[in-house]
C-alpha cells in the first residue's frame, strides 16, 4: 500500500503494552513523545486521531506514581489525542516463599478494560468509516482478532508497531497488513 496523503490514519495505543516492550525489549526506561511517535507512524498520511490506553493511577505518593502521573498530565497537551482509561483491579496473589517454606498472601493490581476498548474503537470506526489505516501500537495476542476482523469485513488497512521481542504475538503480526519494528534507531527522535 502506498503512503498516499489523502488516506486517514487512526493510530491505537496499547500504553502498557508499549511501556513494558519498551522496558523488556529495549531495556530502557524512558518516556516516549506518543506524539512523535504518531507522527513519525503516519508518514505524509492524515493523522484523524491518536487514541491512548491505559489505566488509572493507584493511591500513592511514590515516585513510580508521580511520574505516571506527569505522563498522563502530558498526554493532555498532545492534539488530537483520545484517552481512553481502563480500571485496576486488585487481586489477592497466593504463593509460598522458596527460603522458609511459609504461605504468603500478597495484593496485585491487573488492567481490565483496556483490550476489550481498543477492539471496540478499532472495529467500530472501521465499520463507520472514520479511518482507512489504523496503526495499532501493541504487541498483544488478544487483539489479532480484531485486526482480522477489521481485515476481512471493511476495505481498512491495519499496520501493527510493536518493539521486536518475546511480548509482540506472531498471531498479532501474522494478522496485520504491515508490520513495523519499533526498533532503538526507528525510536531515536521519539523520547521526551
Amino acid at each position: 500500500m502506498t503512503h498516499d496523503s489523502s488516506l486517514r490514519v487512526a493510530v491505537f495505543v496499547d500504553g502498557s503494552n508499549l511501556y513494558f516492550a519498551i522496558r523488556e525489549g529495549l531495556h530502557r526506561q524512558d518516556i516516549i513523545d506518543i506524539e512523535r511517535l504518531a507522527k513519525k507512524l503516519t508518514k505524509e498520511r492524515q493523522l484523524i486521531r491518536i487514541y491512548y490506553y491505559h489505566v488509572p493511577i493507584l493511591e500513592g505518593d511514590s515516585p513510580a506514581t508521580r511520574r505516571h502521573q506527569a505522563f498522563l498530565n502530558r498526554l493532555g497537551y498532545v492534539d488530537y489525542l483520545q484517552l481512553r482509561l481502563g480500571r485496576l483491579v486488585s487481586r489477592p496473589v497466593k504463593t509460598r516463599c522458596q527460603s522458609c517454606g511459609k504461605d504468603i498472601t500478597y495484593t496485585t493490581h491487573i488492567q481490565k478494560g483496556v483490550d476489550t476498548r481498543i477492539v471496540i474503537d478499532m472495529v467500530g470506526l472501521a465499520l463507520l468509516d472514520a479511518y482507512d489505516v489504523a496503526i495499532l501500537i501493541s504487541g498483544d495476542a488478544d487483539l489479532a482478532e480484531a485486526v482480522s476482523f477489521i481485515k476481512e469485513h471493511t476495505r481498512k488497512y491495519v499496520e501493527n508497531a510493536c518493539v521486536m521481542w518475546q511480548g509482540w504475538a506472531k498471531n498479532l503480526r501474522e494478522s496485520a497488513d504491515v508490520r513495523i519494528r519499533l526498533s532503538e534507531e526507528f525510536l531515536s527522535d521519539c523520547w521526551v
